[in-house]
């Protein structure tokens, strides 16, 4: 995947704030720079791009001389857990998902799936427009700081146990598995049925049957074993599969402006890492989910269709706001073709 240099370095001085309140020089000889990492996903560089992008900013810390520790599989806690350490400054950078920082950011909020049709399109958002930045406006108040998109694979699709999914009159049978609030709005413009379960318990849920599907991209199944619990996945391509990667916003003040150079390059580093794995991940997420067992069906256009109508429902929630739809609604379509298109 294309990633020109300039075009990075604006994007990370764009996400990293430029006027700390606080700076902190590390005294001369003293001890390391402690940088502790969570993550809710493994330490596997081959099928996981969450890794592979903390593994590449790591590898730029330590070179500087900090002490890296990189926590996986949600050994310091869950998704919310993990993020209430961040915002305290116990924990400096965490990989989390999307619904801890909904609640904070009407802007991120307002995203909806089948929006983005593509990951150089979600590139161009990220690289194009003011995104990042008035998010991060929007996160400063809780003392976080949104890095970067990791992107981990093929679109999001659907996953199922003993009955295959083309139309989503398939999938009213079927219990989803959901996690938040905005699953719930989700359930509902679908008009299907839902059961909350943290993702530490989705395989015991699958194999009680309490839940016979849920929402995630192809190498999910395969990363964390569940292949003999599920039967199907239907390419829904809803959106690019991310994950997010956060800082403490007073714990970054709080570096030394040389470490805060440092820090930059390494958010640099690991994103061209991270894209340049994801280019190849995508082209064989597809023979490694069939490798498990798991059927890959393919979406008919006019199916899809049907699916992104009824998500255009989903009711506004208490956190967004028209001025955040309207602004999101306006990036989209401002990066939706390439600079070259759009002067045509």
């Amino acid at each position: 995947m294309r990633f020109p240099a300039f075009i990075v370095a604006m994007l990370v001085l764009i996400a990293l704030p430029a006027t700390p309140r606080l700076t902190k020089a590390a005294p001369p000889g003293g001890p390391p720079l402690d940088i502790k990492i969570g993550m809710s996903t493994p330490l596997d560089a081959k099928r996981n791009g969450s890794y592979v992008w903390t593994r590449a900013f790591a590898d730029v810390m330590e070179r500087a001389g900090a002490r890296v520790r990189i926590y996986p599989n949600s050994a310091l806690g869950g998704e919310k857990e993990r993020m209430d350490q961040v915002a305290i400054g116990r924990l400096e950078i965490n990989e989390t998902g999307g619904d801890e920082l909904a609640r904070l950011s009407p802007l991120f909020h307002a995203m909806r799936p089948f929006e983005i049709e593509s990951y150089d399109h979600l590139d161009r958002l990220l690289e194009h427009t003011s995104f990042l930045a008035e998010v991060n406006q929007e996160l400063a108040d809780d003392d976080l700081i949104l890095l970067d998109y990791v992107y981990t694979g093929d679109m999001v699709g659907l996953f199922t146990r003993g009955k295959p999914v083309r139309r989503i009159e398939d999938l009213r049978s079927l219990r989803l598995r959901i996690l938040s609030a905005a699953d719930l709005n989700l359930l509902e413009a679908w008009k299907v049925r839902g059961v909350r379960v943290a993702w530490e318990e989705v395989a015991q849920a699958l194999q009680t049957g309490m839940v016979d599907a849920y929402l995630n991209p192809p190498i999910v199944a395969v990363m964390f074993g569940h292949g003999n619990v599920l039967d199907y996945f239907t390419d829904l391509r809803m959106g690019p599969s991310t994950r997010l990667m956060v800082t403490s916003r007073r714990w970054y003040e709080s570096l030394s402006p040389a470490m805060r150079t440092t820090f930059a390059r390494g958010v640099r580093e690991a994103r061209a890492a991270n894209r340049a794995w994801n280019a190849t991940a995508m082209k064989r997420d597809r023979s490694l989910l069939e490798k498990t067992g798991i059927e890959w069906i393919e979406m008919k256009p006019g199916d899809r269709e049907a699916w992104k109508a009824l998500t255009r429902r989903i009711p506004r929630s208490r956190w967004e706001t028209p001025q955040a739809e309207a602004r999101l609604r306006a990036m989209i379509e401002a990066s939706r073709l390439a600079p070259r298109q759009a002067a045509q």
